[in-house]
């Protein structure tokens, strides 16, 4: 047999169990980096997740002081001295209900999708019944008359705006906690 020959089937015989172990090795630790960060990857999610539910509880805490805030009784409450004129009352409570709204723009990154599309439906409600309910006021008619025809319209509809997204987030916290 030729020396040339002899010579490489001598290295051949090294060199592939070498390659062998080598590969078994490259799969195995492999193996082992992917489980690590895995496992790793899971620890952040539930550091994640333990950090992140007392803010989304108190985003849903905070969502439903708006909805109390921009519901018309409160507006009501809090805006009509009796000293306002309807157009006067009108502007103090549809600019509190977008201030408001505009306080709480942030809520939304810790509140479902769906609940933050329920949450934006109500304001708007909020602000047409108020809008709409001037409308068909006189010129002249006081703060007092608009704040007693937005509550006979909601008596008369057996609709309060608010209630219905207040009702939607109190059972959605309850699936979450």
């Amino acid at each position: 047999m030729d020396p040339l020959l002899h010579d490489v089937l001598d290295i051949l015989k090294f060199i592939i169990p070498s390659l062998v172990v080598l590969a078994v090795c490259y799969v195995i630790i492999n193996k082992v980096m992917d489980d690590h960060s895995n496992r790793l990857q899971l620890e952040i999610r539930k550091q994640n997740a333990s950090m992140l539910t007392p803010l989304k509880l108190q985003a849903y805490e905070r969502m439903i002081l708006f909805l109390e805030r921009i519901s018309p009784q409160t507006l009501i409450n809090n805006y009509n001295d009796g000293t306002n004129t309807a157009r006067g009352l009108k502007h103090l409570m549809e600019s509190s209900v977008n201030q408001e709204f505009m306080h709480n723009l942030s809520q939304q990154i810790y509140i479902s999708n769906q609940a933050w599309n329920i949450i934006k439906v109500v304001k708007e409600e909020v602000i047409q019944l108020i809008h709409e309910t001037y409308e068909i006021m006189e010129t002249e008619a006081s703060g007092v008359d608009l704040s007693k025809a937005i509550i006979d319209r909601m008596i008369m509809e057996n609709s309060i705006p608010t209630l219905k997204a207040i009702d939607f987030l109190k059972a959605e916290i309850n699936l979450y906690f």
